[in-house]
């Protein structure tokens, strides 16, 4: 289950960064996606391609961390799960992303796109990790 885990992940996190550049890219996003450097000041100076790669590692690790949270919620649907558990995971990004003082600020400054991303990357980690719990359960 542990291969599983991580390499399901992997592949989530391989789409999201790439998305996350895209929705830089085209300016669907506020903020910078590595500007974690900037604002803890450290890499400041390094490489784009080395903050890029340390979001990739923190994604990844958030991302196995959420395949093993989603096996919680086998007995409910998966599409109810996923849209309210990516929505409170993207409205909690963009809080401390966006370092809003308010919660209506953060609602009138949040992404569409953002929101879009992480509430379709939740739903395939919890569709895969359920589907993998089903057919080699841990039990076994």
């Amino acid at each position: 289950m542990k291969g599983l885990a991580i390499s399901t992940s992997f592949a989530g996190t391989v789409i999201i960064v790439i998305m996350l550049k895209i929705l830089d890219f085209f300016h669907f996003i506020k903020w910078d996606p590595v500007g974690f450097s900037d604002t803890f000041h450290i890499l400041k100076d390094s490489n784009a391609f080395i903050k890029w790669g340390i979001l990739f590692i923190i994604v990844w690790a958030g991302s196995i961390i959420l395949y093993y949270i989603s096996l919680l919620f086998m007995k409910i649907p998966v599409p109810i799960t996923s849209i309210a558990l990516g929505l409170l995971i993207a409205f909690v990004l963009e809080w401390i992303i966006l370092d809003a003082s308010s919660i209506e600020k953060t609602i009138k400054r949040m992404s569409i796109p953002f929101i879009c991303i992480i509430i379709l990357a939740t739903r395939f980690l919890m569709e895969s990790a359920i589907f993998h719990a089903q057919d080699k359960p841990l039990s076994k």
